[in-house]
């Protein structure tokens, strides 16, 4: 009965409450939050909120099918609960600790109904995963290997890692994925790829995704919202 009544209590502040968009969210956040953006490796997509502990926060926040288009900031807390709304009440999906350091990071979630989704959280400060590079979010049973070009990153299973590639401008790369069987290598796929300072994506390997090749995998991509401004013309030589 107590847990009816604090799903409801919930389901109550969500509805409440509209998800933020990039315009309405600074890019900076407060001493002590953290920012948060969501997306959906594969379908469905669409609202979720986070729960702050201990104070039962409810942030909104909108995820999107393969693509990052929203954002929230979570403010101090010792962590938070992802919830999703589903008549007659809503579900807790998975619970995080506060990271212990960053301050920007990216919600991946999986699965069409709630009672059967999970979630990873990938940091995502542009230090880390700067724009025009990938990160390979490994939640198979087997260590990866992903190329891109001549640059290559490997991850450990439940492990998150980018691909020490940072794209200059808009450029087709060649992407291998292999997967370690033992002690052999084994190959999974081969494709182009279009990488651009102005996106960054991660690629996500495990099961419940769709099938491409042996393991199956889906891609999320994040868009640089700011318009990218052409260097000004170099000036012209003076006159002889």
């Amino acid at each position: 009965m107590r847990q009816l009544w604090l799903s409801l209590c919930v389901l109550t502040r969500l509805v409440a409450q509209e998800p933020a968009t990039p315009t309405q969210v600074a890019a900076t956040t407060p001493p002590g939050s953290i920012l948060v953006q969501a997306c959906w490796a594969g379908p469905p997509g669409g609202k979720v909120h986070l729960v702050t502990k201990p104070s039962n926060q409810a942030i909104p926040l909108q995820a999107q099918a393969s693509a990052i288009v929203a954002n929230s900031i979570v403010p101090p807390c010792e962590g938070f609960e992802l919830w999703v709304a589903s008549a007659p009440q809503a579900k807790r999906v998975a619970e995080f600790p506060l990271p212990k350091s960053g301050q920007r990071f990216i919600l991946v979630l999986q699965g069409e109904h709630p009672a059967s989704m999970r979630a990873w959280l990938v940091p995502a400060d542009l230090e880390a995963f700067p724009w025009g590079s990938a990160c390979l979010l490994n939640l198979s049973d087997k260590r990866l290997r992903c190329r891109l070009n001549d640059q290559a990153g490997e991850v450990d299973p439940g492990k998150s890692g980018v691909i020490p590639f940072i794209a200059t401008d808009r450029t087709s790369a060649h992407l291998t994925l292999d997967y370690q069987e033992g002690k052999q290598w084994l190959p999974d796929c081969s494709t182009k790829t279009i990488l651009s300072p102005a996106r960054r994506f991660i690629l996500v390997v495990g099961p419940g995704l769709a099938a491409q090749g042996p393991l199956p995998k889906e891609t999320v991509v994040e868009t640089n919202p700011a318009p990218l401004i052409a260097p000004p013309p170099l000036p012209h030589p003076p006159a002889k």
